[in-house]
């Protein structure tokens, strides 16, 4: 009996390890039409639609923004209203199944990595429609999406990657395909952000309080695809930005180091990086006014000053 429970039990578990690592099919974003899956649902609050800033004409600059997993555009809107001052037009749109009402809404277990990213093509193809050099800067989760879109749109003029999400902290490499893998075959759950604070967790009033472990392990799985395509080619996009914090406790700032490499040394030129000291305690999220650890005062003119270098006429060819 004890035998037979024992081979019972190792053949489970060397299932779960080949699940684990047998790879996931390549994610092919394709939108299938102009508008996200949930556009017009009722429970969407009306402050977390997407936000367009337009100066009434196509600027030279577009700025497309892409806010944060289980936040909202409200996380941008601040700082793309700088941008919009500036003189270029911005464009926030809202994530899927993002910003309703109810904080603890299940809606977003049908986040996926597939839905991220054909959010954000069709945000693009808008954006090129209110100005001339499409921009797009990804916090995040998004930050992931955009080290896609440098690798994959020759029609996107820069990206700019704040936090990109490749690994969590402390995490070794050889982990991340299993735990990608693996998370996406096992049911999908929440996790919260604050176990302690659980649905009262402080900061903004439109982030939601715990994530889907899909949403998450999807990331990870567009990660190793940035990666893997980062080492056959050199990205398409005229110029990429890269913004880390020394402070960051959410994600494994070496596992952007390589990706960087990787980019140096296909494109050097191309490539213009950052990291915000530890000193100045600049948290993972360095967007959104309403965290409760926030240093907008010190991020932002940094933020503003690095994307004037990005979009620098000087070195547009």
């Amino acid at each position: 009996m004890l035998k037979t429970l024992g081979i019972f039990i190792l053949a489970i578990v060397v299932i779960l390890v080949a699940l684990a690592f047998i790879p996931l099919p390549k994610l092919h974003p394709m939108p299938k039409s102009d508008q996200a899956p949930d556009e017009g649902s009722s429970e969407i609050c009306p402050n977390c639609v997407s936000i367009s800033m337009d100066h009434g004409h196509p600027t030279d600059v577009i700025y497309v923004l892409l806010h944060g997993i289980t936040n909202c555009p409200v996380q941008f809107q601040k700082f793309g209203q700088l941008l919009f001052v500036e003189g270029a037009n911005v464009f926030i749109p809202r994530m899927p199944y993002h910003g309703y009402t109810n904080r603890m809404t299940e809606a977003q277990k049908n986040f996926t990595a597939q839905v991220m990213l054909d959010e954000a093509n069709r945000a693009i193809d808008h954006a090129k429609t209110m100005g001339k050099r499409v921009v797009v800067v990804g916090l995040s989760v998004n930050g992931t999406t955009a080290g896609w879109v440098a690798q994959n749109r020759a029609d996107v003029d820069s990206v700019a990657l704040f936090a990109p999400f490749f690994s969590p902290l402390a995490k070794p490499n050889w982990l991340i395909a299993p735990l990608a893998n693996g998370f996406t075959r096992l049911p999908n759950f929440f996790v919260w952000w604050d176990p302690r604070q659980k649905e009262n967790l402080a900061g903004s009033p439109h982030s939601y309080p715990r994530f889907a472990t899909h949403s998450l392990a999807g990331t990870l799985k567009l990660g190793l695809e940035v990666f893997a395509e980062a080492r056959q080619r050199p990205p398409l996009v005229r110029k990429i930005l890269v913004v880390t914090s020394a402070s960051d406790l959410a994600i494994n700032n070496r596992r952007v180091e390589e990706l960087v490499a990787l980019w140096e040394h296909s494109a050097p030129s191309k490539v213009l990086t950052y990291r915000f000291p530890a000193e100045l305690r600049v948290p993972h999220d360095f967007m959104d006014p309403a965290q409760t650890d926030q240093q907008v005062e010190i991020a932002y003119p940094v933020l503003l000053d690095l994307l004037r270098k990005l979009t620098d006429d000087t070195t547009h060819k």
